[in-house]
């Protein structure tokens, strides 16, 4: 894993990581939980969540009747997903494992395929994505399905003004009555039109009664994945996209969410 790949993130312990699902959390995926949910019922039992983060997907969709298998590249993430399975077991079987979307190769075949949350975004090389792609449609069963979430591309590549920039900052304590406040900043969003990624450079600073304890810079890397470059994709492997969203709920236009039937 190197600097230049889109993982390198959420690749160990920090701020931004340890606190993923608050500071993570967007009303733009609103929904995507339900959406899961239908997606995989009334199919088989066979489940895989692709770039699982930590877990939040494989743990809704959870039961005894179904097998999930989950992996993720972040060693942070998946060390964290297993202790948290030994503490609160979920509602059915979930064998968790580290793996890359470019390159995991499992003994299974499955009835749905979910890459939650912008994992597909993070594969920044159109080679990487290419790969990943053939890998995800060659683990489906003859009748399942693989979905990808992935933010609207042209978001990404868009200028954005330093006044925008300015309003993405917060503050907010980690507790409530706590000392411990939590500060975001963006301090610079920049799309490179020669590798098509945007990169966000994020300040996370942690304040107990006005000193800063903690103080970390990273960047954010996502790939400006087009709904033309999965429709390519998908020709490639013999595979056909069944329905392409622009959100989880109406009144969303600020993803891709693309349903493709297996080849």
């Amino acid at each position: 894993m190197t600097q230049d790949d889109g993982a390198a993130f959420y690749a160990r312990e920090s701020i931004a990581t340890s606190l993923y699902e608050r500071l993570f959390t967007a009303p733009s995926i609103d929904g995507d939980l339900g959406f899961y949910e239908a997606f995989c019922g009334g199919a088989g039992q066979r489940i895989l969540d692709a770039a699982c983060g930590t877990g939040r997907v494989a743990k809704h969709l959870a039961r005894p009747d179904r097998r999930i298998v989950a992996f993720d590249s972040s060693p942070y993430f998946i060390t964290g997903l297993r202790a948290e399975l030994v503490r609160r077991p979920a509602g059915g079987p979930i064998a968790v494992r580290r793996d890359r979307l470019e390159a995991f190769h499992l003994p299974d075949r499955f009835d749905r395929v979910i890459v939650a949350y912008y994992g597909f975004a993070h594969v920044l090389s159109a080679a990487d994505r290419a790969a990943a792609f053939g890998r995800l449609v060659g683990h489906l069963h003859p009748d399942g399905r693989l979905v990808i979430h992935v933010p609207r591309h042209d978001l990404l590549t868009r200028p954005v003004p330093d006044e925008e920039l300015a309003g993405l900052a917060f503050e907010a304590a980690l507790q409530p009555d706590g000392p411990l406040r939590l500060r975001q900043d963006v301090e610079a969003m920049v799309f490179d039109p020669a590798s098509g990624v945007r990169s966000i450079h994020l300040r996370y600073r942690t304040v107990r009664d006005g000193r800063v304890t903690r103080d970390e810079r990273q960047v954010l890397r996502y790939a400006a994945v087009t709904p033309e470059e999965l429709a390519g994709l998908a020709d490639r492997h013999g595979a056909r996209i069944v329905r392409t969203l622009s959100g989880f709920r109406s009144g969303v236009d600020s993803e891709t969410i693309v349903e493709i039937e297996a080849p």
